[in-house]
Protein backbone atom coordinates (compact mmCIF):
# COMPACT_ATOMS: atom_id res chain seq x y z
CA UNK A 1 0.00 0.00 0.00
CA UNK A 2 1.05 3.33 -0.66
CA UNK A 3 -0.34 5.12 1.99
CA UNK A 4 -2.23 4.55 5.89
CA UNK A 5 -5.36 5.22 4.39
CA UNK A 6 -7.27 2.41 3.11
CA UNK A 7 -6.73 2.30 -0.62
CA UNK A 8 -9.37 3.56 -3.49
CA UNK A 9 -9.41 1.69 -6.08
CA UNK A 10 -10.52 2.55 -9.79
CA UNK A 11 -11.56 -0.70 -11.60
CA UNK A 12 -10.79 -0.56 -15.23
CA UNK A 13 -13.33 -2.90 -17.27
CA UNK A 14 -13.05 -2.71 -21.20
CA UNK A 15 -16.40 -4.74 -22.33
CA UNK A 16 -15.34 -5.04 -25.88
CA UNK A 17 -18.57 -5.83 -27.60
CA UNK A 18 -18.67 -7.32 -31.30
CA UNK A 19 -15.31 -8.81 -30.93
CA UNK A 20 -13.77 -12.15 -33.20
CA UNK A 21 -12.09 -15.15 -30.92
CA UNK A 22 -8.98 -14.07 -29.79
CA UNK A 23 -6.26 -16.72 -29.02
CA UNK A 24 -2.56 -16.35 -28.12
CA UNK A 25 -1.51 -14.84 -24.68
CA UNK A 26 -0.01 -11.69 -23.66
CA UNK A 27 -1.23 -9.72 -21.07
CA UNK A 28 -1.65 -7.82 -17.76
CA UNK A 29 -5.54 -8.38 -16.93
CA UNK A 30 -8.05 -10.96 -17.62
CA UNK A 31 -10.03 -10.87 -21.26
CA UNK A 32 -13.52 -12.39 -21.14
CA UNK A 33 -15.25 -13.52 -24.56
CA UNK A 34 -18.50 -14.53 -25.33
CA UNK A 35 -18.75 -17.67 -27.12
CA UNK A 36 -21.99 -17.99 -29.40
CA UNK A 37 -21.68 -22.12 -29.41
CA UNK A 38 -20.97 -22.05 -25.36
CA UNK A 39 -23.80 -19.18 -24.43
CA UNK A 40 -21.66 -17.85 -21.68
CA UNK A 41 -18.83 -15.52 -20.72
CA UNK A 42 -15.62 -17.37 -20.65
CA UNK A 43 -11.89 -16.37 -19.54
CA UNK A 44 -10.25 -16.09 -22.79
CA UNK A 45 -6.27 -15.42 -23.41
CA UNK A 46 -5.23 -11.98 -24.94
CA UNK A 47 -3.63 -11.58 -27.78
CA UNK A 48 -1.00 -8.92 -27.26
CA UNK A 49 -1.06 -5.93 -24.85
CA UNK A 50 1.08 -3.64 -23.95
CA UNK A 51 1.17 -1.04 -20.79
CA UNK A 52 2.97 2.27 -21.40
CA UNK A 53 3.50 4.69 -18.17
CA UNK A 54 4.62 7.97 -17.30
CA UNK A 55 4.67 9.44 -13.60
CA UNK A 56 5.37 13.21 -13.14
CA UNK A 57 4.37 15.37 -10.30
CA UNK A 58 2.58 12.69 -8.66
CA UNK A 59 0.67 11.65 -11.59
CA UNK A 60 0.36 8.32 -13.28
CA UNK A 61 -0.20 8.70 -17.18
CA UNK A 62 -1.25 5.02 -17.84
CA UNK A 63 -1.74 4.03 -21.67
CA UNK A 64 -3.10 0.68 -22.65
CA UNK A 65 -2.81 -1.26 -25.91
CA UNK A 66 -4.30 -4.52 -27.01
CA UNK A 67 -3.40 -6.36 -30.41
CA UNK A 68 -7.05 -7.52 -31.98
CA UNK A 69 -6.18 -8.36 -35.12
CA UNK A 70 -6.79 -11.72 -34.37
CA UNK A 71 -10.16 -11.50 -32.56
CA UNK A 72 -12.73 -13.67 -32.70
CA UNK A 73 -15.86 -14.19 -31.00
CA UNK A 74 -18.82 -11.87 -30.15
CA UNK A 75 -17.87 -9.81 -26.79
CA UNK A 76 -15.16 -9.27 -24.36
CA UNK A 77 -13.75 -7.97 -21.43
CA UNK A 78 -10.89 -7.18 -20.04
CA UNK A 79 -10.39 -6.25 -15.89
CA UNK A 80 -7.69 -4.78 -13.69
CA UNK A 81 -7.77 -1.97 -10.86
CA UNK A 82 -5.71 0.92 -10.68
CA UNK A 83 -5.42 3.19 -7.42
CA UNK A 84 -7.48 6.16 -7.45
CA UNK A 85 -10.79 7.90 -7.06
CA UNK A 86 -12.97 8.40 -9.73
CA UNK A 87 -13.11 12.12 -9.36
CA UNK A 88 -9.29 12.22 -9.61
CA UNK A 89 -9.15 10.19 -12.69
CA UNK A 90 -8.84 11.36 -16.42
CA UNK A 91 -9.49 8.39 -19.00
CA UNK A 92 -9.80 8.56 -23.19
CA UNK A 93 -9.24 6.72 -25.93
CA UNK A 94 -5.92 6.92 -27.75
CA UNK A 95 -4.82 5.42 -31.39
CA UNK A 96 -0.97 4.40 -31.10
CA UNK A 97 1.09 4.02 -29.02
CA UNK A 98 4.99 4.86 -28.67
CA UNK A 99 7.23 2.87 -30.22
CA UNK A 100 11.20 3.44 -28.77
CA UNK A 101 14.73 2.50 -30.00
CA UNK A 102 16.97 3.07 -27.52
CA UNK A 103 19.84 1.51 -26.40
CA UNK A 104 20.37 -0.69 -23.57
CA UNK A 105 22.68 1.33 -21.18
CA UNK A 106 23.91 -2.42 -19.52
CA UNK A 107 24.90 -3.52 -23.19
CA UNK A 108 25.89 -0.02 -23.92
CA UNK A 109 28.20 0.54 -21.14
CA UNK A 110 30.28 -2.76 -22.31
CA UNK A 111 30.29 -1.13 -26.13
CA UNK A 112 31.63 2.32 -24.04
CA UNK A 113 34.29 1.28 -22.21
CA UNK A 114 36.19 -1.61 -24.63
CA UNK A 115 35.96 1.77 -26.94
CA UNK A 116 37.02 3.95 -24.69
CA UNK A 117 40.63 1.62 -23.71
CA UNK A 118 40.93 0.46 -27.23
CA UNK A 119 41.52 4.62 -27.93
CA UNK A 120 43.79 4.57 -25.23
CA UNK A 121 45.95 1.95 -26.62
CA UNK A 122 45.94 3.86 -30.06
CA UNK A 123 48.29 6.22 -28.36
CA UNK A 124 51.51 3.37 -28.33
CA UNK A 125 50.66 4.08 -32.61
CA UNK A 126 52.14 0.58 -33.29
CA UNK A 127 48.87 -0.71 -31.40
CA UNK A 128 46.80 0.88 -34.58
CA UNK A 129 46.99 -1.88 -36.95
CA UNK A 130 45.85 -4.22 -33.80
CA UNK A 131 42.64 -2.27 -32.17
CA UNK A 132 41.19 -1.17 -36.09
CA UNK A 133 41.34 -5.84 -36.62
CA UNK A 134 39.80 -6.25 -33.16
CA UNK A 135 37.31 -3.36 -33.88
CA UNK A 136 35.84 -4.98 -36.89
CA UNK A 137 35.60 -8.31 -34.84
CA UNK A 138 31.67 -6.43 -32.76
CA UNK A 139 -15.79 14.61 -20.41
CA UNK A 140 -18.23 14.28 -17.31
CA UNK A 141 -21.68 13.28 -17.87
CA UNK A 142 -23.91 12.42 -14.37
CA UNK A 143 -26.12 9.92 -15.71
CA UNK A 144 -27.66 7.79 -13.22
CA UNK A 145 -28.96 4.16 -13.21
CA UNK A 146 -30.19 2.52 -10.37
CA UNK A 147 -27.35 2.46 -7.58
CA UNK A 148 -24.89 3.57 -10.70
CA UNK A 149 -23.32 7.31 -11.36
CA UNK A 150 -21.87 8.08 -14.98
CA UNK A 151 -19.14 10.40 -14.08
CA UNK A 152 -17.50 10.46 -17.79
CA UNK A 153 -18.54 9.23 -21.27
CA UNK A 154 -16.50 9.18 -24.06
CA UNK A 155 -17.05 7.97 -27.31
CA UNK A 156 -14.16 7.55 -29.84
CA UNK A 157 -12.71 5.65 -32.70
CA UNK A 158 -15.63 3.51 -32.33
CA UNK A 159 -15.01 2.93 -28.88
CA UNK A 160 -17.42 4.25 -26.15
CA UNK A 161 -15.80 4.29 -22.28
CA UNK A 162 -17.51 5.69 -19.47
CA UNK A 163 -15.92 6.44 -16.05
CA UNK A 164 -18.19 5.08 -13.06
CA UNK A 165 -19.15 4.25 -9.45
CA UNK A 166 -21.32 1.72 -7.92
CA UNK A 167 -23.24 1.90 -4.63
CA UNK A 168 -22.55 -1.65 -3.67
CA UNK A 169 -21.88 -4.73 -5.14
CA UNK A 170 -25.52 -5.57 -5.98
CA UNK A 171 -25.41 -2.07 -8.05
CA UNK A 172 -21.95 -2.74 -9.74
CA UNK A 173 -23.32 -6.55 -10.95
CA UNK A 174 -26.59 -5.41 -12.17
CA UNK A 175 -24.66 -2.76 -14.20
CA UNK A 176 -22.39 -5.63 -15.49
CA UNK A 177 -25.65 -7.64 -16.68
CA UNK A 178 -27.45 -4.79 -18.37
CA UNK A 179 -24.19 -4.64 -20.20
CA UNK A 180 -25.02 -8.42 -21.08
CA UNK A 181 -22.06 -9.44 -19.35
CA UNK A 182 -21.86 -12.46 -17.15
CA UNK A 183 -18.26 -12.93 -15.07
CA UNK A 184 -16.91 -16.23 -14.90
CA UNK A 185 -16.80 -17.22 -11.35
CA UNK A 186 -13.12 -17.99 -11.40
CA UNK A 187 -12.72 -14.04 -12.08
CA UNK A 188 -15.26 -13.24 -9.61
CA UNK A 189 -13.34 -14.13 -7.18
CA UNK A 190 -10.52 -11.55 -7.97
CA UNK A 191 -12.79 -8.76 -8.01
CA UNK A 192 -14.23 -9.55 -4.41
CA UNK A 193 -11.30 -8.76 -3.50
CA UNK A 194 -11.48 -5.12 -4.30
CA UNK A 195 -15.02 -5.02 -3.95
CA UNK A 196 -16.52 -3.64 -0.53
CA UNK A 197 -13.39 -0.63 -0.55
CA UNK A 198 -15.51 1.82 -2.42
CA UNK A 199 -14.62 1.28 -6.02
CA UNK A 200 -15.25 2.83 -9.67
CA UNK A 201 -15.07 1.37 -12.77
CA UNK A 202 -14.29 2.36 -16.58
CA UNK A 203 -16.22 0.11 -18.83
CA UNK A 204 -15.81 0.11 -22.61
CA UNK A 205 -17.38 -1.30 -25.08
CA UNK A 206 -17.30 -1.29 -29.32
CA UNK A 207 -20.08 0.57 -30.66
CA UNK A 208 -19.38 0.77 -34.03
CA UNK A 209 -16.85 -2.33 -34.89
CA UNK A 210 -15.98 -1.48 -38.23
CA UNK A 211 -14.81 2.28 -37.37
CA UNK A 212 -13.09 0.51 -34.88
CA UNK A 213 -11.39 -1.53 -36.96
CA UNK A 214 -10.38 0.90 -39.12
CA UNK A 215 -9.53 3.74 -36.84
CA UNK A 216 -7.30 1.18 -34.58
CA UNK A 217 -5.45 -0.60 -37.36
CA UNK A 218 -2.02 0.83 -38.11
CA UNK A 219 0.88 0.01 -39.90
CA UNK A 220 3.54 -1.98 -38.48
CA UNK A 221 7.54 -1.25 -38.82
CA UNK A 222 7.48 -4.08 -41.57
CA UNK A 223 4.53 -3.03 -43.35
CA UNK A 224 2.73 -5.93 -40.95
CA UNK A 225 -1.31 -4.36 -39.93
CA UNK A 226 -1.37 -4.46 -36.65
CA UNK A 227 -5.24 -3.76 -34.80
CA UNK A 228 -4.96 -1.69 -31.57
CA UNK A 229 -7.02 -0.65 -28.56
CA UNK A 230 -5.34 2.11 -26.67
CA UNK A 231 -6.84 3.62 -23.35
CA UNK A 232 -5.32 6.48 -21.60
CA UNK A 233 -6.13 6.53 -18.24
CA UNK A 234 -4.56 9.27 -15.42
CA UNK A 235 -4.65 9.66 -11.67
CA UNK A 236 -2.41 10.46 -8.88
CA UNK A 237 -0.34 8.17 -7.16
CA UNK A 238 2.55 8.13 -4.62
CA UNK A 239 4.20 5.44 -6.29
CA UNK A 240 3.77 4.32 -9.86
CA UNK A 241 1.19 1.16 -9.94
CA UNK A 242 0.28 -1.97 -12.22
CA UNK A 243 -2.03 -4.45 -11.46
CA UNK A 244 -1.00 -7.82 -11.57
CA UNK A 245 -3.49 -9.90 -9.30
CA UNK A 246 -6.42 -10.07 -12.15
CA UNK A 247 -4.11 -11.70 -14.46
CA UNK A 248 -3.87 -14.73 -11.88
CA UNK A 249 -6.59 -16.04 -13.09
CA UNK A 250 -4.83 -17.77 -15.84
CA UNK A 251 -3.96 -20.69 -13.29
CA UNK A 252 -0.62 -22.29 -14.84
CA UNK A 253 -0.60 -20.43 -18.14
CA UNK A 254 1.85 -17.98 -18.60
CA UNK A 255 1.45 -14.89 -20.09
CA UNK A 256 4.09 -12.34 -20.69
CA UNK A 257 3.47 -8.90 -19.64
CA UNK A 258 5.40 -6.16 -20.74
CA UNK A 259 5.68 -2.67 -19.30
CA UNK A 260 7.29 0.73 -20.41
CA UNK A 261 7.89 2.94 -17.91
CA UNK A 262 9.35 6.68 -18.97
CA UNK A 263 12.48 7.16 -16.74
CA UNK A 264 14.68 4.54 -15.01
CA UNK A 265 12.98 3.04 -12.43
CA UNK A 266 12.97 0.16 -9.84
CA UNK A 267 10.05 -1.85 -9.35
CA UNK A 268 9.37 -4.05 -5.88
CA UNK A 269 9.13 -7.46 -7.50
CA UNK A 270 8.16 -10.26 -4.94
CA UNK A 271 9.77 -13.66 -4.59
CA UNK A 272 6.92 -15.27 -6.80
CA UNK A 273 7.56 -13.55 -9.90
CA UNK A 274 11.23 -12.12 -9.17
CA UNK A 275 13.43 -14.92 -11.18
CA UNK A 276 10.75 -14.49 -14.15
CA UNK A 277 10.96 -10.44 -14.33
CA UNK A 278 13.37 -8.99 -16.68
CA UNK A 279 14.32 -5.38 -16.13
CA UNK A 280 16.17 -3.79 -18.68
CA UNK A 281 17.10 0.44 -19.11
CA UNK A 282 17.42 1.96 -22.37
CA UNK A 283 17.88 5.91 -23.74
CA UNK A 284 16.82 7.26 -26.85
CA UNK A 285 18.95 10.70 -28.01
CA UNK A 286 15.40 11.74 -29.11
CA UNK A 287 12.16 10.95 -29.40
CA UNK A 288 9.68 13.28 -31.39
CA UNK A 289 5.94 12.96 -29.74
CA UNK A 290 3.05 12.19 -32.13
CA UNK A 291 0.33 14.93 -31.41
CA UNK A 292 -2.03 12.27 -30.32
CA UNK A 293 0.12 11.24 -27.80
CA UNK A 294 0.49 14.31 -26.56
CA UNK A 295 -1.42 14.37 -23.38
CA UNK A 296 0.77 11.00 -22.53
CA UNK A 297 3.59 13.31 -22.39
CA UNK A 298 2.02 15.61 -20.91
CA UNK A 299 1.89 18.46 -23.52
CA UNK A 300 5.51 18.10 -24.86
CA UNK A 301 6.78 17.83 -28.51
CA UNK A 302 10.07 16.32 -28.20
CA UNK A 303 11.99 14.59 -25.49
CA UNK A 304 16.23 14.89 -25.53
CA UNK A 305 17.94 11.29 -24.14
CA UNK A 306 14.29 10.09 -23.18
CA UNK A 307 15.51 7.79 -20.32
CA UNK A 308 13.08 4.65 -20.30
CA UNK A 309 12.58 1.03 -18.77
CA UNK A 310 11.33 -1.49 -20.05
CA UNK A 311 9.49 -4.68 -17.61
CA UNK A 312 8.92 -7.90 -19.06
CA UNK A 313 7.21 -10.73 -16.48
CA UNK A 314 7.15 -14.11 -17.74
CA UNK A 315 5.90 -16.41 -15.03
CA UNK A 316 3.26 -18.71 -14.85
CA UNK A 317 -0.10 -16.42 -13.78
CA UNK A 318 -0.99 -18.04 -10.25
CA UNK A 319 2.25 -16.79 -8.75
CA UNK A 320 0.58 -13.23 -9.95
CA UNK A 321 -0.68 -12.74 -6.19
CA UNK A 322 0.27 -9.31 -5.69
CA UNK A 323 -0.06 -6.12 -7.88
CA UNK A 324 3.26 -4.37 -8.98
CA UNK A 325 4.73 -1.07 -7.20
CA UNK A 326 7.57 0.52 -8.66
CA UNK A 327 9.98 3.04 -7.30
CA UNK A 328 10.71 6.29 -9.00
CA UNK A 329 14.13 6.00 -9.33
CA UNK A 330 17.02 4.24 -10.56
CA UNK A 331 19.22 1.26 -8.88
CA UNK A 332 21.99 2.28 -7.58
CA UNK A 333 23.91 0.26 -10.59
CA UNK A 334 22.14 2.02 -13.34
CA UNK A 335 23.11 5.48 -11.84
CA UNK A 336 26.53 5.17 -12.16
CA UNK A 337 26.29 2.89 -15.62
CA UNK A 338 24.21 6.04 -16.80
CA UNK A 339 27.20 8.23 -15.42
CA UNK A 340 30.05 6.27 -17.63
CA UNK A 341 27.65 6.27 -20.91
CA UNK A 342 26.93 10.01 -20.02
CA UNK A 343 30.57 11.07 -19.43
CA UNK A 344 32.93 8.92 -21.10
CA UNK A 345 35.09 11.84 -21.77
CA UNK A 346 35.73 12.43 -18.32
CA UNK A 347 36.03 9.20 -17.03
CA UNK A 348 38.10 8.23 -19.81
CA UNK A 349 40.74 10.67 -19.42
CA UNK A 350 40.77 10.24 -15.67
CA UNK A 351 42.05 6.11 -16.57
CA UNK A 352 44.24 7.44 -19.61
CA UNK A 353 46.59 9.56 -16.62
CA UNK A 354 45.82 6.78 -14.32
CA UNK A 355 47.23 3.67 -16.37
CA UNK A 356 50.27 6.44 -17.68
CA UNK A 357 50.77 7.39 -14.40
CA UNK A 358 51.13 3.55 -13.21
CA UNK A 359 53.16 2.25 -16.52
CA UNK A 360 55.41 5.03 -15.94
CA UNK A 361 56.04 4.39 -11.92
CA UNK A 362 56.46 0.63 -12.12
CA UNK A 363 58.74 0.98 -15.73
CA UNK A 364 61.06 3.12 -13.62
CA UNK A 365 60.98 1.79 -10.78
CA UNK A 366 62.27 -1.38 -12.80
CA UNK A 367 64.65 0.18 -15.30
CA UNK A 368 66.42 2.74 -12.47
CA UNK A 369 67.69 0.67 -9.90
CA UNK A 370 69.82 1.84 -7.65
CA UNK A 371 71.00 5.02 -5.56
CA UNK A 372 70.22 7.22 -8.54
CA UNK A 373 66.37 6.12 -9.07
CA UNK A 374 64.07 9.15 -9.41
CA UNK A 375 61.64 9.58 -7.22
CA UNK A 376 57.82 7.49 -7.72
CA UNK A 377 56.18 10.93 -7.19
CA UNK A 378 58.33 12.13 -10.28
CA UNK A 379 58.33 9.39 -12.32
CA UNK A 380 54.41 8.78 -12.31
CA UNK A 381 53.96 12.29 -13.14
CA UNK A 382 56.21 11.72 -16.38
CA UNK A 383 53.70 9.77 -17.72
CA UNK A 384 51.83 12.45 -18.17
CA UNK A 385 53.75 13.03 -21.16
CA UNK A 386 51.33 9.86 -22.50
CA UNK A 387 49.17 12.56 -23.83
CA UNK A 388 51.23 13.14 -26.37
CA UNK A 389 51.18 9.22 -27.89
CA UNK A 390 54.41 7.50 -27.10
CA UNK A 391 56.11 9.41 -29.54
CA UNK A 392 55.87 12.45 -27.23
CA UNK A 393 56.65 10.52 -24.24
CA UNK A 394 60.09 9.06 -26.38
CA UNK A 395 60.94 12.83 -26.83
CA UNK A 396 60.43 13.64 -23.16
CA UNK A 397 62.64 10.87 -21.82
CA UNK A 398 65.49 11.77 -24.05
CA UNK A 399 65.62 15.15 -21.61
CA UNK A 400 64.36 13.36 -18.39
CA UNK A 401 67.44 13.25 -15.97
CA UNK A 402 67.51 10.18 -14.50
CA UNK A 403 71.34 10.26 -13.51
CA UNK A 404 72.66 12.45 -10.42
CA UNK A 405 76.03 13.62 -11.28
CA UNK A 406 78.11 15.41 -8.83
CA UNK A 407 78.09 19.21 -9.93
CA UNK A 408 81.97 19.91 -10.50
CA UNK A 409 81.73 16.86 -13.06
CA UNK A 410 78.23 18.17 -14.64
CA UNK A 411 79.93 21.47 -14.89
CA UNK A 412 82.89 20.11 -16.84
CA UNK A 413 81.11 17.93 -19.30
CA UNK A 414 78.77 21.00 -19.87
CA UNK A 415 82.46 23.14 -21.05
CA UNK A 416 82.96 20.37 -23.32
CA UNK A 417 79.69 20.41 -24.91
CA UNK A 418 78.85 17.08 -23.59
CA UNK A 419 76.17 15.45 -22.23
CA UNK A 420 75.41 12.10 -20.49
CA UNK A 421 73.31 9.08 -22.19
CA UNK A 422 71.33 7.17 -19.39
CA UNK A 423 70.99 3.77 -21.65
CA UNK A 424 68.49 2.77 -19.05
CA UNK A 425 66.11 4.64 -20.55
CA UNK A 426 65.62 2.66 -23.92
CA UNK A 427 64.48 -0.35 -21.32
CA UNK A 428 62.12 2.51 -19.18
CA UNK A 429 60.41 3.19 -22.42
CA UNK A 430 60.27 -0.51 -23.46
CA UNK A 431 59.00 -1.17 -19.71
CA UNK A 432 56.28 1.55 -19.72
CA UNK A 433 54.76 0.75 -23.43
CA UNK A 434 53.71 -2.79 -22.06
CA UNK A 435 52.61 -2.04 -18.49
CA UNK A 436 50.57 0.54 -20.16
CA UNK A 437 48.90 -1.89 -22.11
CA UNK A 438 48.30 -4.53 -19.32
CA UNK A 439 47.31 -1.95 -17.26
CA UNK A 440 44.62 -0.26 -19.23
CA UNK A 441 43.81 -4.11 -20.45
CA UNK A 442 43.13 -5.26 -16.52
CA UNK A 443 40.93 -1.93 -16.25
CA UNK A 444 39.03 -2.98 -18.87
CA UNK A 445 38.18 -6.47 -17.78
CA UNK A 446 37.39 -5.28 -13.90
CA UNK A 447 35.06 -2.72 -14.85
CA UNK A 448 33.48 -4.94 -17.65
CA UNK A 449 33.01 -7.02 -14.90
CA UNK A 450 31.71 -4.71 -12.80
CA UNK A 451 29.07 -3.69 -15.41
Amino acid sequence: MVDARPIKLILILFVLFSFVFMHSAFADGGIIIYDLDMFAWELQDIDQQLCEINYENGFENMLLSIDVSTLHGEKAAWIFPVPAEPSETTIDVIKGFPRFWGYDVEKQVDKKISDVFSIMRLSQIYTLPFELVASRIGTTKGDMEEGITIHEHIEKTGLTTELITAEDESAFYNYLVNKHLNLPPSLESILDEYIGQEYSFVVSWISDVEKFKQESTTIGGYGSTINTLGVFIKFPTDKIYFPLKPTSVYGNVKIPILIYVIGHVTPELYSEIQTGTQVNYFVQPYYGVPNKLSSFFNGKAGIKNLKYTKIKIDTPSKYLTKDLWIKNSPPDNIILVDFINRFVEIWGIAFFALSSCLASMFAGMVAFKGGDQPSKKKLALFGLWNFLTLIGFIIASIFFKTKRLKPKLEQELRSLGLSVWDERKILFILLFTVFFLIITFVFQVILQSIF
